[in-house]
Parts: C-alpha cells; sequence; structure tokens
C-alpha cells in the first residue's frame, strides 16, 4: 500500500518539489510489464529479476496502485469484468498512475527514487512490474505508457489450469486468493483472481471449468494484444523453459530489456520458489486432477499450439 496515504494533489506538488520533469520522465521512460495467467510463475520471475541491478520495481504488485482508484476495479458499473481499456485512461487517470508509481518506485536495493533521486540519476534503470490482472488491462497500460514492452510468460494448460484449482480451493476456504468477495449475482462466496468478460458464464461451473476459463481468457487475450505490437516490443518466455534453462533465459530477457548484466550474479542456483508458492513444483501434480482437466483439453489445444509457435 502507498507508505503515506495522500491526496492526488498532494502527490503530485510532492513528485514535483522531491523530482525534475527529467527525473520523472526518465524513471518511467520504456517500463517492463510482466504478462501471464495467474498461477504461471509470473511471482518467480519477479522476484528473481527485482533482485537484480538495472531493473526498478514499486516494492511488489501493483494492485497496491489499482487499490487508491476504486473506479478501475470493475469495467462498468454492471460488474461486466475487470478489463480495463484505453479509455479507462483519460488524462487525469493518466497522470495520477503514473505518479502513484513513481511516489513507491524502487531501486533493486530498496532506495526509494523520492528519497534518493542522484542515485537513479547514476544509473539508468528500467522499471519492471507484474501482476496477472496486466493480461486484462493490455490496452490500458498501453495508454498510460505508451512506450511500454512486455514479457509474456506462459505455462502448459495442465500444470496451470491444476495450480490455479488447488489456489481457488485455498481462496474459498481461507480469502487469501479472494480480489471480488460477495461479487454480485456470483453463486460462490468470493471470486479468485482474475475477472474477465465472461464471467458470468461460469456460474455452477466446477473449479477445473473456472480456472480453464482464466487460462483461456488470459493467454488469448495477451497473445492477441501482442501481435499488433512491433515484435521488438515483446518476448515469448516458456515456463519450464524457464525452470530447466535459467540462465539462458534470464540472459535472453536481459538482452531484451537491454540490461547490462556485469555485476548480476552468477545463476547456475534452481530458481527460488515465489512467496505465492503452495506446494513445491513438479511436473506431475497437475495429474491430481487429470480426469476434470483432460475433459476440457479439446478446446485449449488451439490456443496451445498457438502458444507454442511463439519464438
Amino acid at each position: 500500500m502507498m507508505q503515506h496515504r495522500m491526496n492526488f494533489e498532494s502527490l503530485a506538488t510532492l513528485l514535483k518539489q522531491r523530482l525534475s520533469y527529467e527525473q520523472r520522465s526518465q524513471a518511467l521512460r520504456a517500463p517492463i510489464f510482466i504478462l501471464s495467467a495467474p498461477r504461471s510463475g509470473s511471482s518467480m520471475l519477479f522476484e528473481r529479476l527485482t533482485a537484480f541491478a538495472g531493473l526498478s520495481n514499486i516494492g511488489g504488485e501493483s494492485h497496491v496502485v489499482y487499490r487508491n482508484f476504486p473506479r478501475l476495479r470493475f469495467a462498468d458499473a454492471d460488474f461486466a469484468s475487470a478489463s480495463l481499456t484505453k479509455q479507462h485512461a483519460d488524462p487525469s487517470t493518466i497522470t495520477q498512475f503514473r505518479n502513484n508509481f513513481l511516489y513507491l518506485l524502487q531501486d533493486h536495493q530498496g532506495v526509494r527514487l523520492i528519497e534518493q533521486p542522484e542515485l537513479f540519476a547514476r544509473s539508468e534503470t528500467k522499471l519492471i512490474e507484474k501482476t496477472p490482472r496486466n493480461a486484462l488491462n493490455i490496452p490500458f497500460l498501453l495508454a498510460v505508457f505508451p512506450d511500454a514492452r512486455f514479457i509474456f510468460l506462459h505455462r502448459k494448460p495442465e500444470e496451470n489450469i491444476a495450480s490455479l484449482i488447488e489456489a481457488w480451493q485455498l481462496g474459498l476456504q481461507t480469502g487469501r486468493f479472494a480480489t471480488f468477495p460477495n461479487l454480485p449475482g456470483w453463486d460462490r462466496p468470493a471470486w479468485c483472481f482474475l475477472l474477465p468478460e465472461g464471467w458470468q458464464k461460469m456460474r455452477s461451473k466446477s473449479l477445473a471449468e473456472i480456472a480453464a476459463f482464466q487460462w483461456e481468457q488470459s493467454n488469448s487475450l495477451i497473445f492477441h494484444h501482442l501481435q499488433s505490437l512491433d515484435k521488438q516490443r515483446w518476448i515469448s518466455v516458456n515456463y519450464q523453459d524457464l525452470i530447466d534453462k535459467q540462465q539462458d533465459e534470464l540472459m535472453r530477457i536481459a538482452d531484451f530489456a537491454r540490461l547490462n548484466v556485469q555485476n548480476w550474479p552468477q545463476l547456475s542456483a534452481a530458481l527460488p520458489l515465489s512467496k505465492s508458492t503452495l506446494t513445491t513444483p513438479n511436473q506431475e501434480k497437475w495429474r491430481k486432477h487429470e480426469k476434470q482437466i483432460l475433459a476440457l483439453m479439446p478446446e485449449l489445444r488451439p490456443l496451445c499450439a498457438a502458444l507454442h509457435r511463439l519464438p
């Protein structure tokens, strides 16, 4: 959350007092957003990357910023989805959204821009950010950050859907992943994770069907929007490649982000588990839900094939 709650006008005044126009512009130049379905490994990748010199972050996921904009919680008053378009990014919202990022921005060691802007001035850093909701908000993000670039992290549906099922089970029991408690028109105590358009047709469906819906909607929306961007602005990363070939994949990401990796540590060790991991990763864990998931696979195979063809 914002470390000091203040109104948007006060925040704008503070930033202008502490940071020059050039400092504010440079800090948010060509930011990098991780796009993925929930439970695809994005937390693991984000936590790994934010420990490296040359990448800044806002101290966590951007839901802490979205919460400061209640009007951006749903796409419209009918709760149609939580998807945001460029129409949601009016000039005032763009300025205020960017100011929230500037206020929270810190380097890989936790030094905040607003407190020590001279450190940022001496070394060019690039903002990296992630929250699964980004999958629904690409047009909005491009309106707020016109020069944004993207890392598309995708994971096999069998594994991803199984992880979502188990997280939903925990979320409904404990509220941990409940993003929309008491969602109007929903037949469960809460909706977990992102809320794509068409969620209403998931009423009375199994958790496997809901999880498959979230996987398909997330990945298809990301795939669709990235196709309209110059290929130099995005990179595709396969979750299993990231696990099996960590150093190669992180170096590929570094090259895409134009990062100086001379001061990066050796990457021979296995990727650490993320804070959101429920159980130790295992490629066969999904078989606990095998029957349910395999029944859903025929509808997902065209998208699987498209993702498999990504470079």
